[in-house]
């Protein structure tokens, strides 16, 4: 089984809001359902400017909240850095109840799980997430060996395992040699995710939140330049051509499919703790060199509340 992921972020360039429905039709066409998360803001960016067929392509797949603003400042780390456990589950439940608000005026229905923004996160989401009632999150920067599923604080943890990025999609070479490689490790797994990638990277040179690196919030910032139109083109065929293909393979389900399989849970072993100890806090200290971050962000207080829950954490198995 696969989860296909992909994130629609991009609130500020309108020719994104086109990529986003190209793509959503693009994964229909093919018959596959993917995860896809959009942030607050685009869902409040979609509705103001009355992009009711965007909304509707998205409908028929598992959707989830990408947080509220992504790459707007303070990001996740930057709000919870430097906060306690309680001042921080607040902070976080305000931040992502407003997405919530958002995603649920989008679509008239909850989010089926949570997407971290870029490498931005702390543990306090997780209270957040049971409070509003999502099951999930994705992307997780909490590890264990294998990346498997675990539960963190309660909330179910998936890892981002396989990723074919924008750059690849556009090269026919590059493309068949990654869709060839990700299959494979597909077909050796149980299960997995795998991350195609960004609409709006699929249209634009670079990413839409460069503007805001370094913990800079422009009033008007500068949009990205389009690629060419025949390498967009190319990377959506070839992004096609993946979707067909894992159609014929592995299963490909929702996030919200998988939760509803018959998993068992269990305390984690003295290896496996130590492993998700030393994964996760490197996991977290590289997530703090995320450009977008102000400069010298410190995370210790991130890093030690996220171990204060290490007995928090099950290995989930799936009961066959």
């Amino acid at each position: 089984m696969v989860s296909i992921y992909q994130d629609v972020e991009d609130p500020i360039n309108p020719l994104a809001d086109d990529a986003a429905l190209d793509l959503a039709r693009v994964f229909s066409d093919a018959g596959v359902r993917g995860s896809i998360c959009l942030t607050g803001e685009k869902c409040r960016t979609l509705l103001a400017r009355g992009r009711q067929d965007v909304l509707d392509a998205f409908r028929p797949h598992c959707l989830g909240l990408h947080t509220d603003t992504h790459s707007y400042h303070p990001t996740t780390m930057e709000l919870l850095a430097d906060v306690d456990w309680e001042v921080g589950c607040d902070l976080a439940f305000r931040a992502e109840k407003r997405g919530y608000d958002a995603f649920v005026a989008a679509f008239g229905r909850p989010p089926a799980f949570w997407g971290g923004a870029g490498n931005t996160w702390s543990p306090e989401i997780t209270d957040a997430l049971k409070r509003l009632g999502i099951p999930a999150y994705v992307y997780a920067l909490t590890e264990l060996p294998d990346h498997a599923l675990h539960r963190f604080n309660g909330v179910h943890a998936f890892s981002q395992d396989l990723t074919i990025s924008e750059p690849e999609w556009a090269d026919d070479r590059v493309a068949a040699a990654k869709m060839e490689a990700v299959l494979e490790s597909a077909r050796s797994r149980p299960y997995c995710g795998i991350f195609t990638g960004h609409p709006t990277k699929f249209r634009h040179a670079r990413y839409w939140d460069t503007p805001f690196n370094s913990g800079l919030t422009p009033s008007n910032p500068e949009l990205a330049e389009p690629l060419p139109v025949e390498t967009y083109e190319r990377s959506k065929k070839n992004l096609r051509i993946f979707l067909e293909q894992i159609a014929q393979e592995p299963k490909v389900v929702g996030v919200d499919e998988v939760l509803a399989l018959d998993w068992t849970y269990r305390a984690l072993s003295k290896e496996e703790r130590a492993y998700f100890a030393v994964h996760t806090e490197k996991n977290l200290r590289g997530a703090a060199n995320w450009p977008i971050h102000r400069p010298n962000l410190q995370i210790d207080g991130i890093v030690n509340k996220t171990l204060a829950l290490l007995d928090t954490v099950e290995a989930a198995n799936l009961k066959l």
